[in-house]
């Protein structure tokens, strides 16, 4: 069984070296061979490998979806979990807020690299990347690095209120993360309140993985490009 959250770009495991063992049985070259660490070689032979069962253009950009990995478990034998392990009820998240937290940047980096550490992204998600896209470019601009922040005004402020007041579907914390994408990207071991940090920014970062494959493709993340919802 191999899982598609473990299979993501910058992660080291075992699921990785499977996957990497896949490919190279399959044609593709990782010149590195398969070291259970998914970095630019993997991406290239992955990216090679989705072009072989007819994915074009940006749906070929190395990146594992459930679709092509599914493909890959048939040819190589293993099995495929596409669902996230730490996933939730959207009736389970909370909204209590927090208090104390101060609203500057070294608070936010500590949290960041906490939920890094949680969910088994790169440090450089926080620190940058080739690009320098990061995820405290995409806190100061989501929240202003306030952890309780809650956009009210949006097209997803619908629904009934909930105990902090705001409508169900309305972005909170850091990361700004909707209750459906904080239930459905939770990260295992963190709480279920969707304005915990640590909870919110992991649930983001998993978000990130599952729709574009690497922070380096979000616009909103790049300092250098105009801010732009992700």
């Amino acid at each position: 069984m191999v899982s598609l959250s473990n299979v993501r770009f910058g992660k080291t495991d075992n699921d990785v070296k499977t996957l990497q063992s896949a490919l190279i049985e399959a044609g593709f070259s990782i010149p590195a061979g398969a070291t259970g660490s998914f970095g630019p070689q993997t991406r290239s032979a992955y990216a090679a490998w989705q072009r072989s069962i007819g994915f074009k253009g940006s749906d070929a950009n190395g990146f594992p979806g459930c679709s092509s990995l599914t493909k890959l478990g048939a040819t190589a034998g293993f099995t495929v979990d596409c669902r996230h392990p730490g996933s939730i009820a959207k009736t389970s998240v909370e909204y209590t807020k927090n208090s104390g937290i101060s609203t500057d940047e070294d608070t936010a980096r500590t949290f960041a690299l906490e939920a890094c550490a949680r969910t088994g992204a790169p440090r450089e998600w926080v620190t940058g990347v080739s690009n320098d896209a990061n995820l405290l470019t995409l806190m100061r601009r989501e929240s202003g690095f306030h952890a309780n922040a809650v956009n009210q005004s949006d097209v997803n402020a619908k629904g009934p209120r909930q105990a902090d007041g705001a409508r169900l579907n309305c972005s909170r914390g850091y990361a700004q993360v909707i209750p459906g994408t904080f239930a459905q990207n939770h990260q295992a071991g963190t709480v279920n309140r969707i304005y915990d940090p640590v909870a919110n920014i992991a649930a983001a970062i998993n978000y990130i993985w599952d729709r574009y494959g690497d922070i380096s493709q979000v616009q909103q993340a790049n300092p250098h490009l105009p801010p732009r919802g992700y």
